[in-house]
């Protein structure tokens, strides 16, 4: 087998949970071809999915000097880094990733979810208000930026945003949202666009059916949650 079949079985086992199985194989990807950037970014994301996080930086750190122009790449490692309580790097590569994609609503929700971690209340608000500027159909910003503005104490600008996300939920779901306000909790933020694909190389076409797995809004919010809430508090 070659580095892309080595690659190719390594996605199909993280697809199917077995990360220790899929690990194997994006290493020996990597022993036959140490630059296949498709199998660095599947162990970075196997690495975390084993809460090695150390060690999935530190792949990142690979695939960025690879590819240093790829937003999500940043996003990723700045999720890495929040769990080892790198934050203040953390932030950094959040604020790369708007730089590099400042049209992508997911970005700015992404950094006001750790700006408000940090404290930075008034920053997540301005984040996630651009979010919603860029995307006014995301109930998720809604629903998380007026937990902040709760958490302030702006209850009326709060009950504004609440019955935004409340409306866009009925929306689309056919009925209210059912939890309380004061049950509320913050969501994952979600990419609603596609991702940038690296430069493409020999292996374009297979990385192509990689990105299509995990670039929608749905598979990229399941993807960012790594079972569970990616940012909560390590």
């Amino acid at each position: 087998m070659n580095a892309e079949e080595y690659a190719r079985q390594g996605y199909e086992l993280l697809k199917q949970e077995k990360y220790e199985q899929a690990l194997h194989y994006f290493q020996l990807a990597l022993a036959q071809e140490s630059t296949h950037h498709e199998s660095i970014y599947g162990l970075a994301r196997t690495q975390f999915k084993l809460e090695n996080f150390e060690e999935s930086i530190q792949a990142f750190d690979r695939l960025i000097n690879l590819i240093p122009n790829n937003a999500t790449y940043y996003s990723e490692r700045g999720v890495a880094l929040h769990w080892v309580k790198s934050n203040d790097l953390a932030l950094a590569d959040f604020d790369k990733a708007v730089d590099l994609e400042p049209e992508n609503p997911y970005r700015y929700s992404s950094r006001a979810y750790i700006k408000d971690r940090l404290n930075d209340s008034q920053g997540a608000i301005d984040d996630y208000t651009k979010a919603i500027e860029l995307d006014p159909e995301d109930a998720i910003a809604y629903n998380n930026r007026g937990m902040i503005e709760e958490k302030l104490g702006h209850l009326e600008r709060a009950r504004n945003s609440y019955q935004q996300a409340d409306a866009l939920d009925q929306s689309k779901n056919g009925k209210p949202r059912s939890t309380p306000v004061t049950e509320r909790n913050q969501e994952v933020p979600a990419s609603k666009q596609t991702i940038a694909s690296p430069k493409p190389t020999k292996q374009s076409g297979y990385w192509q059916e990689i990105r299509s797995v995990f670039t929608s809004r749905q598979q990229f919010r399941d993807f960012l949650q790594f079972l569970g809430n990616p940012f909560r508090k390590p």
